[in-house]
């Protein structure tokens, strides 16, 4: 007997099913009979849960923003530590995520930001990060000017320019994935990555600049070592020291 999939079951065996489409041929490339066919589902099944491509990639990313938002919710109302540490855990923890869920979240964020082709996406992760986000990491900003570790007079406006330019990064780290899978060789893999190295330390800069804190205190570049190294290691198959 043919197993029946709950509504959720299905709306998530096509999500899986796209994105793993989106990774072997493209965003643009991908059409929607080609999610049908490899979901072995019908039209109306797809259209049931999405009248179009562009909203399955909208849920996509909200998806991920949803995670990411629940990681610094989770971080945020801990008792044992500094707004520091926690914003230190945020963005280990987001790193962590990345890693793991790496094939399918740059496959899609790639495809979904390399050359802004898709401003309106783009335009509804800010506006969803600012809205879900922002807050939280106001709390955290509070907190740490309370405790005399962040130095501004803005906490609100520290927020949403820490996740706006958080989510600016995050573009150039998919771009920069693009053009490492289109390297021809070694020392182009090279320039790349210590291209990517140095936007990493510019976005370290410029974060304490905002919550006002002394040079070296974010984890920044220990989560640019991690994700340099598993970025090289995994286009071309080996470790790449980032010098």
């Amino acid at each position: 007997m043919k197993k029946k999939f709950s509504s959720e079951e299905r709306k998530g065996q096509i999500i899986q099913t796209a994105l793993y489409l989106f990774k072997e041929k493209g965003y643009e490339n991908t059409t929607v009979n080609n999610i049908i066919d490899a979901a072995g589902i019908s039209k109306g099944g797809f259209y049931h849960h999405y009248s179009s491509k562009e909203e399955l990639l909208e849920d996509l990313a909200q998806i991920f923003l949803a995670k990411i938002a629940k990681i610094i919710d989770d971080i945020a109302s801990r008792e044992d530590l500094s707004a520091l540490e926690k914003t230190n855990e945020y963005l280990e923890q987001v790193n962590s995520l990345k890693q793991e869920k790496s094939t399918e979240v740059m496959a899609f964020l790639a495809e979904m930001y390399a050359g802004g082709k898709n401003k309106q996406l783009e335009n509804l992760i800010f506006d969803y990060g600012q809205k879900m986000v922002a807050p939280i990491m106001k709390s955290i900003i509070v907190q740490g000017i309370e405790e005399g570790e962040f130095k501004t007079d803005y906490p609100e406006e520290a927020a949403e320019m820490f996740v706006r330019l958080f989510i600016l990064h995050q573009r150039e780290v998919s771009q920069s994935y693009v053009e490492l899978v289109n390297a021809k060789n070694h020392e182009e893999l090279q320039d790349i990555l210590t291209a990517l190295k140095r936007k990493y330390m510019f976005l370290q800069k410029v974060l304490e600049d905002v919550l006002g804190l002394e040079r070296g205190k974010l984890a920044i570049e220990k989560v640019a070592e991690e994700v340099l190294e598993n970025m090289g290691s995994k286009i071309f198959g080996s470790s790449n020291k980032i010098e």
